[in-house]
């Protein structure tokens, strides 16, 4: 098991301002005796100055748990049982709750997926974002009325307009929410955006133009974004590495190229043969059969073999160790061992 990703995807020379190193999160189970629900196996990734990573599998696979164990937003059950998260340096799991809460916005800020749920319906807009300024010591007077100017300069950066800043959320529309999201983890600064499902529940016109303004906001701020989603067409489009999961564990990572031309996991093979692709119109496209493992009820040897088309004797006895194909390109399937 490889400890750090630092240098495996060199895609340029800027610096790396996140490096998620070995984590494992378990959930523990209300019933007693009960084995913890392993979420999150061993997994590993660099995120670089300026660089969007595409987070990919299906629902259930870990994603938006890594992203929590990230923020240290876990649910009470959840806990992060082995790994490093640092940012900058310095390792988040070793920091104070106190000394995380100044971390969060100011470094690093989550935009979560339904924003109609993550806004507070009996306050206006305006004034969730003021909040955020003025806990954080970015409002001027420390009151949320010095904070109108930088709340109209938000609003307006993406898209909505500094008059539409004392109407309440169900005033707007679902776009329009996702973009006051956006702009609320803008608010502080940070570095690092992570972006969570964040074009759930929008149409398809919606959706791109959501896209584009975190692409635009991205090279405009010079923001390090994590994107989760389960859209490959989404992931082709903005991003520029790509870390596909599956139960828990990683199945393959490289550059957004490679994942696209050279896949190499049989189960990020079936993701792409499963969307559609206009650059190949004859192409048929397939359903992967079956259903991802549960948690607390993994197979013992590889996580995708029940469902794999590929499958051979030592898939259900050895779990695959994660193989580094070449610079820059993981995975963990028995098939790529010799490669």
């Amino acid at each position: 098991m490889l400890s750090s990703y630092a240098d495996t995807i060199p895609l340029t020379e800027a610096p790396i301002l996140l490096e998620v190193r070995d984590v494992s999160v378990e959930f523990v189970s209300k019933q007693k005796g009960a084995p913890a629900a392993r979420a999150v196996d061993h997994v590993s990734f660099a995120l670089r100055e300026g660089e969007m990573l595409g987070l990919v599998g299906e629902s259930g696979c870990g994603k938006t748990t890594l992203m929590l164990s990230l923020m240290r937003l876990l649910p009470a059950a959840g806990r992060i049982v082995t790994g490093s998260i640092e940012f900058m340096g310095q390792d988040l799991l070793d920091l104070t709750e106190s000394e995380m809460s100044e971390v969060r916005w100011r470094n690093i800020s989550i935009i979560f997926q339904g924003a109609m749920n993550a806004l507070n319906p009996v306050r206006t807009v305006g004034d969730q974002i003021a909040e955020a300024l003025v806990r954080h010591g970015m409002a001027p007077t420390g009151k949320k009325s010095s904070a109108a100017g930088r709340v109209g300069d938000l609003l307006e950066m993406v898209g909505i307009g500094a008059n539409r800043a004392n109407q309440y959320p169900h005033q707007y529309s679902g776009g329009m929410r996702q973009r006051a999201m956006i702009a609320m983890a803008l608010a502080c600064n940070p570095q690092v955006v992570v972006a969570d499902e964040p074009t759930t529940a929008l149409d398809v016109m919606i959706q791109a133009q959501i896209l584009e303004l975190l692409d635009e906001l991205r090279h405009k701020l010079g923001l390090s974004v994590i994107l989760v989603t389960h859209d490959l067409g989404v992931v082709a489009e903005v991003c520029d590495t790509v870390l596909v999961m599956y139960g828990g564990v990683t199945a393959e990572y490289a550059d957004v190229d490679t994942i696209f031309n050279d896949p190499q996991h049989p189960y990020t093979q079936q993701l792409l043969n499963a969307f559609p692709d206009l650059t190949r119109p004859t192409a048929r496209l397939i359903s992967i059969p079956g259903a991802p493992p549960r948690l607390d009820n993994l197979p013992p040897g590889c996580r995708f073999a029940p469902r794999c088309p590929q499958v051979f004797d030592r898939c259900h006895s050895e779990p695959p160790a994660l193989h580094r194909l070449s610079d820059g390109h993981l995975a963990s399937c028995h098939l790529v061992e010799s490669r």
